[in-house]
């Protein structure tokens, strides 16, 4: 497929796309560049401007080449009364859709299926799916079109694996709006649509953000003056937090095995001198010198918080993380912890070697 399709496919699922975005699609700013340069001449696309906010959106010429050449792909984004195919210029609209694009557009780099010909029926029947063979995104626009229990939801879309359910969050570089009682009615639908289709597999919640340095703000969260913005709550079990950057690839791949997250631990446990085997336990193990280490590298939220708190104030223990993790990690934890860095690149090297 010709690179400036894959952006044009992107805009179209998208509404509106990022002005940013372009080069990360493309996968370089100057070919990018040259690309856009040539769909605004040609009439497929135009750029909005307006308010700080910058993206791309289709014209007529550019929702026609798409309806003719790629119809199965994302013809339902640009037919009939849907959202995308109506795009409206008022700024927190745009503004929703670029949190919308920014966690297509992620997985989609992540190589993970977003597009309706490459994907299942969403909640589709669990029994013709076989464990760990299925994993594709679904946003917003694909479920809670015409469900009103869901609608306010700040959910961008579901991430679907062969074991588990993941509603899907972008928070850009700011805490986003959080309405703890409309959050929980989106993880009970899902729930009950997994049921309807016959599988029991685990809801929680992946909020990705533009950086990682931005975890801090919100594992630090106490909701705002109005208590209307993003805190760890117990809306759900587990928030996954995953930094919109290639490195967090090696997140995601554990995030839709389960197996080769067993094989890493498996294999990290290696450097305890001793494991914890306590089923609620918040270290992993203990070093030579019987001080714990905490295993942080899948970013989980409600476990980093727990380990702050097992800390104390005497700061004894190691944080074992990613190496583009430490930073931030430390940021929140202190410098006087000990830190063990693990390369993301090798961690990948293993997990596909040995999968």
């Amino acid at each position: 497929m010709k690179k400036q399709d894959e952006l044009l496919l992107l805009i179209a699922v998208s509404g509106e796309l990022p002005t940013d975005l372009a080069g990360v699609i493309i996968g370089s700013d100057s070919y990018a560049a040259t690309i856009i340069t040539l769909l605004k001449k040609e009439g497929y696309i135009s750029v909005r401007n307006k308010s700080g906010c910058k993206g791309y959106v289709l014209r007529m010429k550019g929702k026609r080449y798409l309806l003719q050449e790629y119809e199965t792909e994302v013809g339902y984004f640009l037919q009939g009364a849907i959202e995308t195919n109506h795009v409206k210029s008022e700024v927190q609209k745009r503004i929703r859709l670029h949190r919308m694009s920014k966690a297509w557009v992620f997985h989609w780099k992540m190589g993970i299926p977003i597009f309706r010909n490459k994907k299942p029926k969403l909640f589709g029947n669990h029994s013709e799916i076989r464990e760990g063979e299925i994993t594709a995104y679904y946003g917003s626009l694909e479920y809670k079109n015409g469900v009103d229990a869901i609608k306010g939801s700040r959910a961008c879309g579901i991430l679907i694996t062969g074991e588990s359910v993941y509603i899907v969050y972008h928070t850009l570089s700011q805490r986003m709006k959080w309405a703890k009682k409309m959050e929980r009615a989106m993880r009970s639908w899902t729930e009950k649509q997994e049921m309807r289709s016959g599988s029991m597999r685990p809801t929680e919640a992946v909020i990705i953000g533009d950086s990682m340095d931005f975890i801090g703000a919100l594992l630090e969260s106490d909701g705002g003056i109005r208590k209307n913005l993003f805190l760890v709550d117990d809306v759900y079990d587990k928030y996954y937090y995953l930094p919109m950057s290639e490195e967090s690839y090696v997140q995601m791949m554990l995030l839709t095995s389960q197996s080769k997250r067993k094989m890493l631990c498996q294999f990290l446990n290696r450097i305890l001198y001793k494991k914890e085997n306590k089923e609620y336990a918040v270290n992993a193990g203990t070093d030579e010198n019987g001080h714990p280490v905490y295993f942080c590298y899948e970013l989980e939220l409600h476990h980093l918080l727990r380990i702050k708190q097992d800390m104390g104030w005497n700061r004894k223990g190691s944080i074992l993380c990613l190496e583009y993790q430490r930073k931030a990690l430390g940021a929140f934890f202190g410098e006087e912890v000990k830190y063990i860095e693990i390369a993301s690149h090798k961690v990948m090297q293993y997990l596909k070697q040995e999968g």
